[in-house]
Parts: C-alpha cells; sequence; structure tokens
C-alpha cells in the first residue's frame, strides 16, 4: 500500500527515517563499548542502569535470552564492578539490579563517544538545515513524550 495522502506520506517518512536514525546511534554506541564491552553486555547494562532494580528474568526477556544466559551476563558485569546485586525487598530469591557509579560513567563515556560520532555526521549541514531539523526533532519530541493520550 503505497502513502497517498499527506499524513500517509510523513507518517511513511518517520518509519523510513527514525529507524535509520536510531541505528546509526545504536552503531555510534556500540563502537564506544568494544574496548571494554560485548555488544550484549553494553545492552543489558544500559538495560539496568535505566530500570534501576530490575531483575533477571525482565533482563532475560529484554535481551531475548534465556535466565542462566541473562544471569551469568549479570554476574560478569556484577564481577566486572559495573551492576550491584542485592536480594530483593519482598522475595530474597529474586535479585535486584542496580548500575554502579563505575557502571554509569563507563556508560557516560560511551554516550559521550557516540554524540561526537553524530556531531560529525552532521558536520554535513548547512546551519538552516540544523534549525529545520532542530524544529522537526521538538515536534516529534512534543508529539511521542506527550502525556497526553495518543488518538
Amino acid at each position: 500500500m503505497t502513502a497517498t495522502t499527506p499524513l500517509q506520506q510523513h507518517a511513511a517518512m518517520v518509519m523510513d527515517v527514525v529507524p535509520a536514525a536510531m541505528d546509526a546511534i545504536r552503531l555510534a554506541m556500540r563502537r564506544g563499548a568494544y574496548d571494554h564491552l560485548s555488544v550484549p553486555q553494553f545492552r543489558c547494562l544500559n538495560f539496568v542502569a535505566q530500570r534501576p532494580d530490575c531483575s533477571i528474568s525482565e533482563i532475560a526477556a529484554f535481551l531475548g535470552v534465556t535466565m542462566p544466559t541473562a544471569s551469568a551476563m549479570a554476574d560478569r558485569l556484577v564481577k566486572a564492578g559495573l551492576v550491584q546485586a542485592q536480594a530483593g525487598a519482598f522475595d530474597r530469591r529474586r535479585s535486584q539490579l542496580q548500575a554502579t557509579a563505575a557502571g554509569q560513567a563507563q556508560l557516560a563515556q560511551i554516550q559521550q563517544r557516540a554524540q561526537a560520532d553524530l556531531e560529525t555526521a552532521l558536520a554535513v549541514c548547512t546551519s538552516q538545515e540544523l534549525q529545520s531539523l532542530q524544529a522537526g526533532l521538538a515536534l516529534l519530541g512534543r508529539i511521542f513524550r506527550s502525556d497526553t493520550p495518543q488518538r
């Protein structure tokens, strides 16, 4: 089905461009992580940092791996000092994971490298193009970060 109305055309453009932009961000983040972490370890650490007190089962579901695989990955991050595990408040058999200060610092370093890569990519744009990009991103942020329910 081809997009015919302006709204369909714009929705199709968003569907085309946003995944490509996310792929570039993901690639830049992974490139920065290779020095210290495997890609799955980076994804696990990032997940834990974004969701403090998450469980091994939540990591397994996010990564699409088995519980033993997620547990082994979390153990490696704990041994590296990037994640800490605490017994759950309601169920002592369930560990709650948090990123340590070292883990947060590692992620910040990776994000800084990724941002530098994106700055390099954007350097080919004119100031007018950058202003248009800023306006477009602000609009997307307003639409998709809105607290109002989607229609």
